[in-house]
């Protein structure tokens, strides 16, 4: 086999990412394109230059314009595979362009997601599509559903990108390795194209990297990760097709094992803890492996070193014509993840609490009759990080809620700042929600950044003013937030200055 193609376009592509990357960095830092520490979610120490994904795509498209004097697959496939390369090249450019915007000036989550979906569109209809898919010997048709799917699962890793591009290095150490996976895999295949793209692909982002190691002196920003992410999500489809339109989907999948396990943990930490799917939290991988002592670099490794085994047992799977290894090596990685408490480990017991208690109400009568009122309610409290004394917190919420007959009460601290992150809540046994209930959700400062807050819910009191109860209600918080203060001001870790508290 001759390997000189794949050198080439790896090498060109290194070189050319950097020769450009601090060309734009120089550029973004005249225009004002640059990230700035906040204290709270960005916490990096200094101005740090973004738009380091311009210098990738360009990087790529450079490569792949000048390798087809070169390289005859590479000039064949821009002679008669214009349309599905236009189409993706159009797509990535315009998810550049939307990435940089957000970047500059911030735009709505809704607005970003429409961008997604038109660029998405854009590639899908030049033909990178999933008609049909292979799982455990099985061929599976999509028929009119193929468009949407592939839509969805480019907005999917798109976003998981965006997602795991939190730390220097990370995000571009992640990609060098799923892009590597990918040119095996395609050439493994049979497509020889779609193989030199992804070495491409891996050596823009290898010469990115050289600036963006920790610490970084550009970052990827969403110009990057989203358009890094659209390129990786339709070569997944094109380097995995094994016959007409067929896409060996559990090896493709277990590439991206790591990347979508951090999505799924967040998913699930944010909905079982009662906050939105697009609240902002340090409790991703990278966040949680720097929590347990790991310096950047050795963060950076680990995930990188789990992204490869990963990627090594989806490989022999295809080599082997076996899913199953595809499927167990995933598992073993992620299970060691889990089991080590690593990571993942407090999402996956929440959950399991969560379906023990759901279980136990099929099975239980609720508390009735004289006495019924005393029984205490269902409490479920996770610590993420920190080590605050938020459970003696707790315990006086649940006498207050108790005191007032709520029907439920959460506590949520996420506070990057102090590295804390506290989540509990407690559901009465006899008040349930109905249409008759309120709530207040009540936020928590520190500093002028909030660090959290508290969600009642209760039921109005029939024959007396609501006014006046909820006066009621209001002054019983009045030593829930001294309590709260004394928490928050008290030296932990590395910590000396104290904090004050608004709650009310």
């Amino acid at each position: 086999m001759d390997i000189m193609p794949w050198l080439l376009s790896l090498s060109a592509s290194f070189l050319c990412s950097i020769a450009l990357t601090p060309l734009v960095a120089k550029i973004a830092r005249h225009v004002g394109l640059v990230d700035r520490p906040d204290g709270h979610r960005k916490l990096h120490g200094r101005e740090v230059a973004l738009g380091g994904g311009v210098a990738v795509l360009l990087s790529v498209l450079f490569v792949i314009v000048t390798s087809g004097a070169f390289i005859p697959v590479v000039r064949n496939a821009l002679i008669y595979q214009w349309l599905p390369m236009g189409s993706i090249a159009l797509a990535a450019l315009i998810l550049c362009v939307i990435g940089l915007a957000d970047d500059r000036w911030g735009i709505r989550g809704r607005q970003k997601l429409l961008g997604q979906i038109f660029a998405c569109v854009i590639a899908v209809s030049g033909g990178s599509i999933i008609e049909k898919f292979e799982l455990f010997g099985q061929t599976w048709e999509l028929g009119v559903f193929a468009f949407p799917i592939t839509c969805l699962w480019l907005i999917a890793i798109i976003n998981a990108m965006n997602l795991i591009d939190g730390a220097d290095g990370l995000a571009s150490t992640v990609g060098i390795v799923i892009s590597i996976a990918f040119a095996v895999m395609a050439h493994m295949l049979g497509h020889p194209m779609e193989s030199l793209v992804a070495c491409m692909l891996a050596g823009a982002m290898a010469g990115f990297l050289v600036y963006n190691r920790p610490p970084a002196m550009i970052f990827l920003g969403d110009a990057g990760s989203m358009t890094i992410g659209l390129l990786l999500g339709i070569l997944a489809i094109r380097s995995s097709i094994k016959g007409p339109a067929t896409v060996a989907i559990t090896a493709a999948t277990a590439i991206w094992a790591i990347v979508f396990f951090d999505v799924l943990m967040a998913i699930a930490r944010r909905k079982l803890t009662g906050r939105s799917l697009y609240t902002v939290d340090r409790g991703h991988i990278h966040h949680v492996l720097q929590n347990h002592g790991y310096s950047p670099k050795k963060t950076i490794l680990t995930i990188g070193l789990a992204c490869a085994l990963c990627s090594l047992g989806a490989l022999v799977s295809v080599a082997l014509k076996s899913e199953a290894i595809a499927v167990l090596s995933t598992i073993t990685v992620l299970g060691t993840l889990v089991g080590t408490r690593l990571f993942g480990f407090h999402e996956c017991d929440l959950f399991l609490r969560r379906i023990k208690l759901f279980l136990r109400s099929l099975f239980m009568k609720p508390p009735q009759g004289q006495g019924a009122n005393t029984e205490r309610g269902q409490s479920i409290c996770s610590r993420f990080q920190g080590n605050r004394e938020w459970e003696l917190l707790w315990d006086s919420l649940i006498e207050y809620a108790e005191r007032f007959d709520l029907s439920r009460v959460q506590l949520n601290i996420s506070s990057p700042s102090i590295s804390e992150e506290y989540h509990a809540v407690w559901n009465s046994h006899h008040e349930k929600e109905d249409e008759s209930s309120w709530n207040m959700d009540v936020p928590f400062f520190a500093d002028n950044k909030r660090i959290g807050n508290m969600l009642l819910v209760g039921k109005s009191r029939q024959g007396e003013s609501n006014f006046h109860w909820l006066a009621d209600l209001t002054e019983g918080l009045r030593a829930f937030e001294v309590q709260f203060n004394e928490i928050t001001a008290r030296e932990t870790r590395s910590e000396t200055t104290p904090e004050t508290v608004s709650t009310i």
